[in-house]
């Protein structure tokens, strides 16, 4: 029987068409609580872009044996793209992806100080934390029970 992470994989890849296999959307779906609070003011800002370019470059490193016929930069492209996407399509996913994570994080209980880390790291990529990113930090810790 499927668990709910891989269920939210296949239907993301059938919507998608995407290259990434299971292991690089369960890092995607650690990393989504962070894409949230780079939303959380309404915009994306260059420094917080430029946190979603390290993360991708360095998912590129950590993957690349891992997706056949490639290098890094179409790796590092691959993650891109798919931040991209998911940034400009938050309405669609965020439940799907939220509730998938909240789930996956009652499995793997050791995940969850990454993804608090995370929100923090993306949220202070420009200037401080603003009091929107808190408060999306602070409702998504909440929902995702990070609380340890």
């Amino acid at each position: 029987m499927k668990n709910q992470h891989e269920t939210l994989f296949e239907e993301y890849h059938k919507s998608r068409k995407s290259e990434i296999g299971i292991d690089q959307f369960t890092y995607i779906l650690k990393i989504y609580p962070s894409l949230l609070v780079c939303m959380s003011d309404g915009k994306l800002d260059k420094e917080e872009w430029d946190g979603v370019l390290n993360i991708s470059k360095g998912l590129a490193l950590l993957y690349l044996d891992q997706i056949p016929n490639t290098n890094a930069e179409k790796v590092e492209s691959l993650f891109r793209t798919e931040f991209r996407y998911l940034l400009e399509n938050i309405d669609k996913w965020e439940k799907k992806f939220l509730n998938t994570l909240k789930s996956f994080l009652e499995e793997h209980p050791d995940d969850r100080e990454f993804v608090y880390e995370a929100m923090y790291l993306f949220a202070n990529a420009a200037d401080g934390i603003s009091a929107d990113e808190q408060r999306t930090i602070d409702m998504l810790s909440s929902r995702l029970a990070l609380e340890y």
